[in-house]
């Protein structure tokens, strides 16, 4: 299966791959990298700029409480997908542990399937979360400090406001002192 999954990832070296918390050396593509090398195996390292921590996406988009945890299980009842097959770290340890291979796999697909969904979900802005429309939007002061030094929409309606601002306070000024 890994030398399968390495095959993969050399067909398709420029590809980013979508996941979902597999960021660390106890699950992640380190993990993965470390149990291929025990078996003798040359793992290709995927950059981390080719990785999309799907999880970690939605943090910065809809901020931390966008959801309870477990976050994955909660958001997929919050937008109405189906469980079907789909099993939980502890059920899959358990399959495994009993030979139950195909529940393994169909439980890999669904999870394929239901990242997708989320995905393409946020990207239409159509994913429903506990988020408050504030926290969606990012209005908050370091957004829109950032918004008035990089938009140049928002760039110029400070220059002009600030600008208006200074002439009516020169123009108050001159008023008190003549």
């Amino acid at each position: 299966m890994l030398a399968a999954f390495y095959g993969h990832l050399q067909n398709h070296n420029s590809q980013t791959f979508l996941h979902w918390n597999m960021r660390d050396k106890n699950y992640g593509f380190q993990a993965i990298e470390h149990r291929y090398r025990v078996l003798a195996g040359t793992p290709i390292v995927v950059p981390d700029d080719r990785k999309v921590d799907l999880s970690r996406l939605f943090i910065d988009l809809y901020g931390v409480g966008y959801i309870g945890h477990p976050r994955l299980e909660n958001l997929l009842h919050k937008n109405h997908i189906t469980l079907l097959d789909f099993m939980t770290g502890k059920e899959e340890a358990e399959a495994f542990v009993v030979g139950r291979y195909v529940d393994l796999h169909r439980s890999t697909l669904r999870k394929v399937d239901v990242l997708c969904n989320l995905a393409s979900r946020a990207y239409d802005d159509k994913l429903a979360t506990l988020a408050t429309w504030r926290e969606k939007c990012g209005l908050s002061w370091d957004a829109i400090s950032y918004l008035a030094k990089t938009h140049p929409i928002y760039t110029t309606l400070t220059l002009v406001g600030g600008a208006a601002g200074a002439v009516a306070g020169l123009v108050k000024l001159f008023k008190l002192i003549f």
